[in-house]
Parts: C-alpha cells; structure tokens; sequence
C-alpha cells in the first residue's frame, strides 16, 4: 500500500531542533511555528472539502514517523477533529438556514467566516482550541458547570490541548438541556486582567511533549450574543471523539513504521490496520458522521500494539510508554472513551 514518501519534518525541519527552520523557535511556540507549513501542505484541505477525511488521515501517519512528528500530528488532529469539527457543523447549520438570515444571524455568519481564515491563511496564524473537561464531569455533558448568566460566562475547563499556544477557545458550557459553544478570545498580555476574572495555567504531559495544555478558569467574564459559534454541543461531541481516536489509529500507524522493517509480526499487524482504515474510511467521501464512526468502534488498535509488547517482552500493552512515553497515546482510556465502548455493545 503506497504511503506518501515525504515526510515535512524531514523537509522543513532544523536538524536537533523541534521548530522548522527560519522561524522563532521556543519564542514563537511549536504548533504556532509549524502551522503555516501545514497550511501551505493541505492539512486542512478536508475541512474545505478539497481532499477527504482518509487523505487527511494519511498525511497524520506520514507526520508521526519522526518522533518530533507525533506532537505536530496531536496538534493537528485534535484543530482540525474539534475546532474544525465546530466550524464544520456550524457551517452546515448556516447554509441550512441561508433563507432565514437575521441581523443577528448574519454577524453570527460573519464571525464564523473570519475564523476559517485560521485554517487557510498561512500568512497569519491562529490556533484554535477547544474547551470541554472541566474537573468532575466525567465525560457527560450534563455535568458540565460552565454557564452564562446575563452575559458573564464562569467556569473551569481542565485540560485544553493546543491551549498554551491558542488565541481562541471555543468553549462548551451548559444551559439547561443544551451545551452552546461561546468564543473565548485569549489575549497574550493578560497582566491586566484580574486573577477574579481569567486564571490559566499552561502544562505539558510526559508523552508528546511539545503539545502544550492549558487549564484556564473564567469568572464573570463578559461574552455577547456574536461570540455564540454553536447553540447545542449536544451529539456533536460523539462525533468528534470518535475523530480523535480514529485520529490515534493513523498515528499509531505512523509511530511503527520504522520498528516494522525489524519485526515482521509488528509489520504484518500494521498492514492489516493500514488496510482496515483504508477499507472503512474509502466509501466515506465527506465527513464522517458519528453513526458512521461508531459503526467502526472500537477500532482495531489491539493487535498492533500486542505485537509491540511480545517484540519487546512487556507483559500488556500498557507498558509500552516505558519504552517510549508517547505509547500513552493509544493505551490511554478515559471515562467518555468507556462510554463510548458501552453505548456500542448497547447499539450491538
């Protein structure tokens, strides 16, 4: 099965350095310093709909061949699967609507136009990050505590991957029955904003390094009718989890390219997961809908990495990260990710 031959850490990287070359390095931020690059390259073709989901798919295998490479392909998934997943239903809601546009909804269009310029203008960055964990939910929306009460928005979101280097965080709070997503912009002098207000906190994890999280708390602060991107989080959220991990099979894919060529059994189990994501995202030619995804569930992942833990004589598969941290990837289980497995044996 052809993979592509190029590989852009190779072709735009500075050798022991983790930023591409002629750039700012550490100052400028890592996922900010390599975004451009990906812009020009067609990461985010899919969200245009210029190439498709599989496409996209391949070119994340392709970037997590170098170990630099896992970061920059986290980095890009979980913008392009939950930021881009976002804009992507609102965009449909909108042409949905087209014959109903008020004043209202109209600035509402004109804010979502301006942000897809974060994905197709590589002459002026914007990371976008995505707000949802928030300490005790547990993976259900309903026990979201994030709300908007006249105006003020307050709550705490735990874990925003990409939220170090972000300027905008979509964030998902609850109303009643539903969970709207509101636009926080980050600014990056926040000297002047009392602790009461805004308080972040920007962490890293021992595996994919470079990929920076942020733990931020809001407290009253001011959101308007215009920064509402989405009315209702709602199902959507499936959907875009089921992107991500589907998103760690092609990484995973990526991450054991070089260990095949020493161990055949690695190298056989990695052409078959190759051939499923082939075979299931091949007939899938827009983006994927959550039934779609969890038609798939749980994806088959399990072989592959019981052939890395016999060819280095580990006892499970979780001792994988003791060779390599960003093993933790594809052995990491989170309560929505559990849910996911017992809505499927449900629906089986």
């Amino acid at each position: 099965m052809a993979e592509s031959p190029e590989n852009l850490i190779f072709k735009y990287g500075s050798p022991g350095s983790s930023y591409p070359k002629d750039t700012g390095g550490e100052e400028t931020g890592f996922y900010r310093s390599w975004k451009p690059i990906l812009i020009q390259e067609g990461f985010y073709d899919f969200l245009f709909g210029l190439s498709s989901y599989l496409d996209f798919q391949k070119k994340l295998s392709t970037l997590a061949e170098e170990p630099v490479g896992v970061s920059l392909a986290l980095s890009c998934m979980v913008e392009v699967n939950v930021a881009g997943g976002i804009l992507l239903k609102k965009k449909s809601q909108q042409n949905e609507n087209l014959n109903l546009v008020s004043e209202f909804s109209e600035n509402q269009f004109q804010t979502t136009a301006s942000l897809w310029e974060g994905f197709r203008n590589p002459k002026h960055t914007i990371i976008y990050a995505v707000g949802v964990s928030e300490p005790g939910w547990e993976g259900k929306l309903r026990k979201l505590s994030s709300n908007l009460e006249n105006g003020f928005l307050s709550g705490t979101k735990s874990f925003i991957t990409n939220g170090g280097e972000a300027d905008v965080i979509f964030w998902v709070t609850k109303q009643g029955l539903t969970n709207p997503v509101y636009l926080v912009k980050r600014e990056k002098d926040i000297t002047h904003r009392p602790n009461s207000v805004w308080k972040e906190e920007t962490f890293f994890t021992e595996f994919t390094k470079e990929v920076s999280h942020l733990k931020l708390s809001l407290c009253e602060y001011s959101i308007t009718d215009k920064d509402l991107v989405l009315e209702n989080y709602g199902n959507l959220g499936m959907e875009l989890r089921l992107k991500e991990l589907l998103s760690l099979v092609s990484l995973l894919i990526g991450k054991t390219k070089k260990i095949s060529f020493e161990y055949q059994t690695v190298a056989k189990e990695r052409e078959k997961l190759m051939e499923w994501r082939e075979s299931f995202l091949s007939v899938c030619q827009e983006n994927p809908s959550g039934d779609f995804l969890l038609s798939g569930f749980p994806f088959p992942t399990d072989a592959l990495l019981l052939a890395l833990t016999s060819v280095w004589n580990l006892s499970t598969p979780k001792e994988l990260s003791s060779i390599d941290p960003d093993y933790q990837l594809f052995v990491w289980e989170d309560s929505f990710t559990n849910y996911l497995v017992q809505k499927k044996k449900r629906n089986l």
